[in-house]
């Protein structure tokens, strides 16, 4: 196998780091080579509050898909949540003559630097800006303009964003890990990358994945991205409000949530009696519950989290987009009766998915928990510039990070690979040195 072909994902979630090595093949099929999965205790929310914490759970993570790959890991993309994650879709002016000429990719590259600094000058920390979109002249929503002519080029994208320090936080305790940061890719985008069909994408789906403290939502339509958010909202918040209810461990909350929670308790019988451990004083022994009891609980907070999916939808862009197909996935989505008041709360078609089936993915990583790192993976192989993530021996001898060009082509959308025509070199190369991702 050629290492140079290897990359790395990192999940950092609320309650979980994942990390996914993989490379892809001659034939453009993707081959998973190592997972690691550590707990993690560092996170609230998706913010890094505990930067030892999150350091030492991302070193057991990348060290066990290491072992398991049997490849040394220095550099890898890293995904990042949070509700500080905000996204726009912004028309700008990027090119304009006096006559008409062709649209090169020199144009495109160029037209990027643009867009980028542009939506810098707004505030925040730019983390994408991902097409959807060109108008030439009077003619408008022209996906890939290359060999076209034109005066003006206008440019339709969808930009993300999100609070530099925050961002930071979560840069340094990987750094401190001993891996180097090659790229930052927002959740609900990997997400989507490893859960969603591609008739989902071009007929409208909206995506969300319910993690451990954040719920990451990405909305598509004609095969492009017209909103992400996140939402501070997960599974942690589920089981917090069992702690509270009951007066118990979180652990115990947690196995209670797990073993025999529902967000449907109209199924559960009234006398399905469950016994749980309480540290309210007075009580020297476990005390009785009813399963109705829990998912009365358990309802409350879930029909609490779709009405905030509601509202991040109910925005002037998406006035005419179809909402009305939910594709659910992330730990929380496995949750029983999920599906079914989701269902009900949107009125519309709901699924559940999980990455789908790789080579040499292990079937137990086949599971919604796990959108979030394969889709990482997958959407930096497609997305991002060919450079190894294993290191690469320096003229000392020692090993330093691979990663190629950290420039990727978020404009057009379409893999560079760290390849441009001789004709468009100069210009590309310009652009990479203006941009940084």
């Amino acid at each position: 196998m050629i290492q140079e072909d290897y990359r790395a994902a990192i999940d950092v979630g609320t309650t979980k780091v994942v990390t996914v090595i993989g490379r892809e093949r001659p034939d453009k099929s993707v081959e998973i080579a190592g997972v690691g999965v550590s707990p993690c205790d560092g996170l609230s929310k998706g913010i890094v509050r505990d930067e030892a914490a999150t350091t030492e759970a991302i070193q057991a993570s990348v060290a066990e898909a290491s072992r398991r790959a049997d490849l040394s890991i220095k550099s890898a993309y890293v995904g990042l949540s949070g509700s500080h994650i905000e996204s726009d879709n912004r028309w700008d002016q990027v090119h304009e003559s006096s006559s008409e000429s062709v649209i090169t990719q020199e144009d495109l590259d160029a037209a990027l630097v643009t867009v980028r600094e542009l939506a810098a000058q707004d505030g925040g920390q730019l983390l994408h800006v991902i097409p959807r979109g060109y108008a030439l002249d009077n003619r408008h929503l022209v996906r890939m303009p290359l060999g076209m002519h034109a005066r003006e080029i206008h440019a339709h994208t969808h930009v993300v964003k999100g609070d530099a320090q925050s961002i930071e936080r979560l840069r340094s305790a990987v750094e401190s890990a001993g891996v180097h940061v090659a790229d930052l890719i927002v959740e609900p985008i990997a997400s989507a990358e490893a859960a969603l069909t591609t008739t989902e994408r071009d007929d409208g789906v909206v995506l969300l994945d319910i993690g451990g403290g954040t719920t990451d939502i990405a909305v598509f339509v004609g095969g492009q991205i017209v909103h992400s958010a996140v939402l501070p909202v997960g599974g942690w918040q589920f089981t917090n409000d069992l702690v509270m209810a009951f007066t118990t461990s979180f652990d115990e909350a947690e196995e209670l949530k797990l073993n025999s929670g529902s967000v449907t308790p109209e199924v559960a019988s009234m006398r399905e009696e469950l016994l749980i451990t309480t540290l309210a004083d007075g009580f020297d022994g476990p005390i009785s519950i009813t399963k109705r009891e829990l998912g009365q609980l358990l309802k409350e907070r879930a029909q609490e989290l779709f009405r905030l999916v509601k509202g991040k939808l109910t925005t002037r862009h998406l006035a005419n987009v179809p909402i009305d197909r939910i594709v659910l996935t992330g730990g929380g989505a496995k949750l029983d009766g999920m599906q079914a008041l989701a269902r009900y709360v949107f009125q519309g078609r709901v699924r559940t998915a999980a990455p789908r089936p790789l080579a040499g993915l292990d079937e137990k990583y086949q599971d919604p928990a796990y959108s979030a790192g394969i889709g990482m993976l997958l959407w930096g192989l497609r997305n991002l510039p060919r450079g190894s993530h294993l290191g690469i021996p320096s003229a000392s001898g020692m090993a330093v990070p691979g990663g190629g060009q950290r420039w990727y082509d978020a404009f057009t959308g379409w893999r560079k690979r760290g390849e441009t025509s001789s004709s468009n070199r100069a210009g590309a190369d310009q652009a990479r040195e203006r941009v940084s991702v």
